[in-house]
């Protein structure tokens, strides 16, 4: 007699169930980042997205993590419901993250240090307000095993590779 294989389907929910929850000004600096990226990447074989669950772990929905932006290079630009990393074979090049009094501890320690684990080349901090970041924008690159700051150039911006 023949083994039974057994198949077991993994529900990856398309959403956390919590709303966006921002201000106004959060809001619309989320919005205004993920479309200056897909502007800035038109017809260009990259994919940019925001506020979806991003799952980094095969079998289990409950590791995702939701980034406010992300740019992963040479991957097709369709849509997508949800990301899997190992699906697509690459974590995000790039992730924004706009904070906020509510996020900015979560945007701080837990995030970066997942997205180091991740493999996630840069991280970037953008404070609207300047009243949790200072300076209000900050970025990260990731240097073997851990992020070091971006140091602004002549003026005064950070530039990501």
């Amino acid at each position: 007699m023949s083994p039974v294989i057994q198949v077991t389907t993994v529900n990856y929910p398309e959403s956390d169930g919590k709303p966006m929850g921002e201000t106004d000004e959060h809001r619309d600096e989320m919005i205004r980042q993920l479309e200056l990226m897909r502007r800035y990447y038109e017809g260009q074989r990259v994919y940019v997205s925001g506020d979806l669950l991003v799952y980094f772990e095969q079998g289990n929905p409950k590791k995702f993590v939701v980034p406010d932006v992300f740019v992963v290079k040479d991957l097709d630009p369709k849509k997508r419901r949800i990301y899997k990393l190992w699906v697509e074979g690459k974590a995000p090049d790039v992730i924004f993250e706009t904070t906020s009094r509510k996020t900015k501890k979560k945007d701080t320690v837990a995030k970066p240090a997942l997205y180091r684990q991740l493999g996630v080349k840069e991280y970037f901090l953008f404070d609207p307000t300047e009243e949790y970041l200072h300076p209000r924008l900050q970025g990260y690159r990731l240097v073997g095993d851990r992020y070091l700051p971006i140091v602004a150039d002549p003026e005064d911006a950070l530039v990501s590779e």
